[in-house]
């Protein structure tokens, strides 16, 4: 592990990267993304062909679902990212840190 100070917005992205990580290994979390993406799908395939706004909505609520996971699996990497960064320079700068 890295001794460096981060940056405010480091430190920022760090925390929301561990929040957004939480929330993607949480089961909760995620059997209620499923179950919303679950309703959304038997909603799209069974509704009437002429419902075609409730079609629709489902279908916005389930893009909208992906897109919450997309953006917080992209904190998650960010913080990931900017640990690497710091465990590299640490490596760069003690070449024995990792004995």
């Amino acid at each position: 592990m890295t001794d460096r100070v981060f940056t405010d917005e480091e430190q920022q992205a760090l925390d929301e990267g561990e929040a957004a990580r939480h929330l993607l290994t949480s089961p909760l979390f995620l059997t209620a993304i499923e179950k919303v993406r679950k309703d959304c799908a038997e909603v799209i395939l069974t509704s009437d062909p002429a419902a075609s706004l409730i079609r629709e909505s489902a279908y916005h609520l389930s893009r909208g679902l992906s897109a919450v996971t997309v953006e917080l699996d992209a904190l998650a990497a960010r913080a990931e990212a900017i640990l690497a960064q710091a465990e590299t320079h640490t490596l760069e700068v003690h070449p024995d840190a990792d004995d």
